[in-house]
C-alpha cells in the first residue's frame, strides 16, 4: 500500500500522473510501477503533477530519474509540473532541476509536449548513391585537399567500404 496518493488521468492525449503526500523509500517501487504503466499506456511522454507533493526523498528522486531515462530511451519525455517550494528546492540542490523539464503548470507542460511531438514527426531517410545504403553522416575521413578515387570513395578503408560521405 502506498503512503503517497497517486492518480492517473488523461490530459488531452497525454498521461498526467498526480502525486500527493510524501514520496520516500517505502513508496518508490509502487510509484515507479505506476509511472512506467502510465508511459506504456498513455504514450511516450508523461507529465508528473507535483502540485500536491509535499516532500520527496532521494529514493523518490531516483525513481523519477529512472523513469526519465526509460522514457528517453523509448522516444518520450518525463515532464515535471508545478512542484511545491520544498520539492523545487530539493531538485535544485541535487542539480536535477537541469536534468528534468520542469514547468509551472500541467497545461504548460502539456503544451510543450505537444510541440515536441509535432516537431519529432517521422522523417524518411534518403537513400545514398553509394551502394543503396541509408544515409549515414560520418565525419569525412579525407581532407578536402586529398583527391577521391574514380569511384567516388575515400581512400580510408572505413569509407571505402561505406562510400564517401561527400557523395551521399
Amino acid at each position: 500500500m502506498l503512503d503517497v496518493d497517486l492518480s492517473i488521468r488523461d490530459g488531452d492525449g497525454l498521461a498526467v500522473v498526480a502525486l500527493r503526500g510524501e514520496l520516500d523509500l517505502a513508496d518508490a517501487p509502487g510509484v515507479a510501477t505506476h509511472l512506467i504503466t502510465a508511459v506504456a499506456v498513455g504514450g511516450p511522454s508523461v507529465i508528473v503533477d507535483l502540485a500536491d507533493l509535499e516532500g520527496i526523498g532521494y529514493s523518490g528522486l531516483m525513481v523519477l530519474l529512472r523513469v526519465w531515462k526509460w522514457t528517453r530511451r523509448t522516444g518520450g519525455e518525463l515532464l515535471l509540473a508545478a512542484p511545491q517550494q520544498s520539492v523545487h528546492r530539493i531538485l535544485k540542490a541535487t542539480g536535477l532541476i537541469d536534468v528534468f523539464s520542469v514547468y509551472r503548470s500541467v497545461e504548460e507542460a502539456a503544451s510543450r509536449a505537444r510541440q515536441e511531438q509535432a516537431a519529432a514527426a517521422p522523417r524518411r531517410l534518403p537513400v545514398s548513391r553509394c551502394g543503396g545504403r541509408p544515409r549515414v553522416f560520418h565525419p569525412p575521413h579525407h581532407s578536402p585537399g586529398r583527391s577521391l578515387h574514380r569511384h567516388r570513395t575515400c581512400r580510408s578503408r572505413h569509407m571505402a567500404r561505406y562510400g564517401c560521405v561527400k557523395w551521399r
